[in-house]
């Protein structure tokens, strides 16, 4: 064999040792990938425990919660998605109508307004008139952050206007003068309100009870409410007058809409946080009824048929496994809460909850469920928190964080 053909075999094997040394040292060992594991893991620990340290507030597991499935009479169906939007009316929460066809309703910006009716008498279809400007001079707030109201809850009782606000309390509205009083200040409790929202009168007019959703977190900090699940929750009772304001009911889990029974023996209370309303005896405050939903419920009215309107968000943005992870091991939301901000906190909440999905639940005095209208692509509705009954047959829709107003179309029954 010539010396040239030896050296050139050589030379090929050491390129080809060569090849390989490269190719191994380019595949990173296993325990190089090992420790990148562990690095990320443990750094992903310790901020979960950082936050679980830092934070503002203390989450709890959500035991009692009951799942319900879309299914049955909970069934997906397109009945509440034809009416009309009246836009420029940003988070229209709560809304009752005169008897002249005028509605009310509390808006985003602290503003009460009344929508008249057209010309030719079409509910909605007229002039916004601005009530109140949203700002009441030298009162006490839930929140000293807080300069302008939020109304939540509407009722109106003749000539007089009552609203129960998340910033200011509980006030009235003379629609004649347009003077605002204050009837319930946050402070007139112990502890103080952070977040009252709704409120229902008896039928002779005498008494008020209403409900504050947290004594923990003012509407700043509405994320935290959601996130953390506490129950401190309560019904308020409010004689007109005495003037006396008496705690009827606590540890309510997100103390949201509430409505007399038409007998008054009853009150409904909806707790947002548990998917559930229930029905108590004004008398002894024991509980009667309750009715589990799919969605977190709002708002809740009696209706023109003797029966009552419920509205709620369906939840359905991480699969059923994660959120009851989520519900169950309070450390990971606690966690969470220590490393964001109360905005980044709501607006978490906002993409956890699908408001685009609204369910209108009508039921009985025995919570049990007639039917179910839904929205499930915000057609018409984005974020459901209140039905009323129009005297022209059709139903007002509220919102707490549509730009609009929405008007479902007269309803088959």
């Amino acid at each position: 064999m010539e010396n040239s053909e030896v050296r050139q075999r050589k030379i090929g094997k050491k390129k080809q040792t060569t090849r390989e040394s490269t190719t191994k040292q380019e595949k990173p060992p296993r325990s190089i990938c090992w420790l990148i594991f562990c690095v990320i893991v443990s750094t992903v620990l310790v901020l979960l425990l950082i936050g679980y340290i830092n934070s503002p507030v203390k989450a709890v597991a959500i035991k009692d919660y009951v799942h319900v499935p879309l299914t049955g009479k909970f069934s997906i169906n397109y009945k509440l998605t034809k009416g009309k939007r009246i836009h420029g009316l940003p988070g229209p929460e709560s809304i009752a109508e005169g008897g002249d066809g005028k509605l009310y309703t509390g808006l985003a910006d602290g503003r009460v307004v009344c929508i008249h009716p057209s010309n030719d008498g079409e509910i909605g279809a007229g002039k916004v008139e601005n009530i109140t400007t949203g700002v009441i001079e030298g009162a006490s707030t839930t929140d000293d952050a807080l300069n302008i109201g939020r109304p939540l809850g509407i009722r109106l009782d003749g000539n007089t206007l009552y609203v129960m606000d998340a910033v200011y309390g509980f006030y009235s509205i003379d629609l004649s003068t347009k003077k605002v009083t204050l009837l319930v200040t946050p402070n007139a409790v112990e502890p103080a309100m952070k977040l009252p929202n709704d409120l229902a009168f008896t039928s002779d007019g005498k008494t008020v009870y209403f409900t504050d959703i947290t004594s923990q977190a003012s509407i700043l900090q509405a994320g935290y409410i959601a996130l953390t699940s506490v129950c401190s929750g309560r019904v308020i009772k409010y004689d007109i007058s005495t003037k006396k304001v008496t705690v009827v009911l606590k540890d309510l889990c997100g103390a949201n809409g509430i409505q007399l029974t038409k007998d008054d023996k009853s009150v409904i209370v909806c707790e947002f946080n548990h998917h559930r309303c229930k029905w108590f005896d004004v008398k002894t405050w024991e509980q009667k009824h309750v009715l589990h939903l799919p969605v977190m419920p709002d708002n809740v009215r009696k209706s023109h048929y003797g029966t009552y309107w419920i509205t709620g968000t369906h939840i359905d943005r991480v699969p059923y496994y994660i959120a009851a992870i989520l519900r169950n091991i309070p450390f990971f939301r606690q966690s969470m809460l220590g490393l964001i901000s109360p905005d980044l906190a709501m607006r978490f909440f906002a993409a956890f909850v699908n408001t685009e999905y609204g369910m209108l639940i009508e039921v009985n005095d025995k919570a049990e469920v007639i039917q179910v209208l839904q929205d499930p692509d915000a057609q018409l509705c984005l974020g459901l928190s209140q039905a009323t009954n129009l005297s022209d047959g059709r139903i007002a829709l509220g919102s707490y964080f549509a730009p609009y107003l929405a008007i479902l179309d007269k309803p088959e029954k």
